[in-house]
């Protein structure tokens, strides 16, 4: 990650290519995108077996929530957690109008913030973005008095934009963590998980070539100008699929990991 983190810094300085401005930025974007998938995702199915009325969820990186709308109905309470103001504001905004009660937010970063322990805790495609995964997964652990989730492609991060980068860049993208590294840092910080590999629908819709170039541009560190989204709506044109009135990646699902475990009996006394 670091090594990954280094090659953004380079391709966008001044920490442009991650971190909470660059989430507020696209957090009306994302928040459409998903809206609603919560309800339907894999990771919702699981974290029902275990959730009642009286359980409490902390949900770290929650985003414009996700699974903390999702979960909220079913649950006493739901602490969602992110760095991103925008993306707080967007989910208070949506909890008004859904009349939930029971969703707070807390705006920072996880390994900064303080908040209490709850029976279930789960982080959603948040873990390959970070630099210290042993004390931000151990910290996650310290908040779980029942399940902790973790969910992570179980395909490269790049699996998409891997042949788009190496045509502009000239070379392999630094390579990202993937749900393997996750549970080797869970053995090391001594907790043993189990993984349950399951298949989510892709949510990437384009409403025009245009649209789709100006999201690859910001995902591949492309500086904004007229030749790079020439070549890109060139690119993406060929490779895209239309799918009704928008454009899809022509893959319909990938696999994805839910890392699974459940505090160390140390922490029940």
């Amino acid at each position: 990650m670091r090594a990954r983190r280094a090659e953004m810094d380079r391709l966008v300085p001044d920490g442009g290519a991650v971190g909470a401005s660059y989430w507020d930025s696209r957090a009306r974007r994302f928040a459409a995108r998903t809206a609603g998938s919560g309800a339907r995702d894999p990771l919702l199915a699981r974290i029902r077996r275990v959730a009642r009325s009286s359980t409490t969820v902390l949900d770290v990186g929650a985003g414009p929530g996700r699974f903390a709308l999702a979960l909220a109905p079913r649950v006493a309470e739901v602490v969602a957690v992110d760095a991103s103001p925008v993306m707080g504001s967007l989910l208070r905004r949506a909890s008004r109008q859904a009349g939930l009660a029971n969703v707070t937010t807390v705006t920072g970063r996880w390994e900064e913030v303080e908040v209490g322990p709850a029976d279930v805790v789960l982080c959603s495609y948040v873990l390959p973005l970070v630099d210290d995964a042993a004390g931000f997964l151990a910290k996650l652990d310290a908040a779980c008095r029942g399940d902790a989730y973790v969910y992570l492609s179980a395909l490269s991060a790049d699996a998409f934009s891997d042949p788009f980068w190496r045509h502009f860049h000239g070379k392999p993208r630094q390579p990202g963590p993937t749900y393997l590294d996750a549970v080797a840092v869970l053995a090391e910080v001594g907790i043993r998980a189990d993984v349950e590999v399951v298949e989510v629908a892709v949510r990437t819709r384009h409403n025009s070539v245009a649209a789709a170039a100006r999201s690859y541009r910001e995902a591949l560190l492309l500086p904004d100008t007229a030749e790079v989204r020439r070549e890109l709506r060139g690119l993406l044109s060929g490779w895209l699929v239309a799918d009704g009135n928008v454009l899809r990646p022509p893959l319909r699902s990938t696999p994805a990991a839910i890392v699974h475990w459940s505090p160390r009996p140390r922490r029940r006394t």
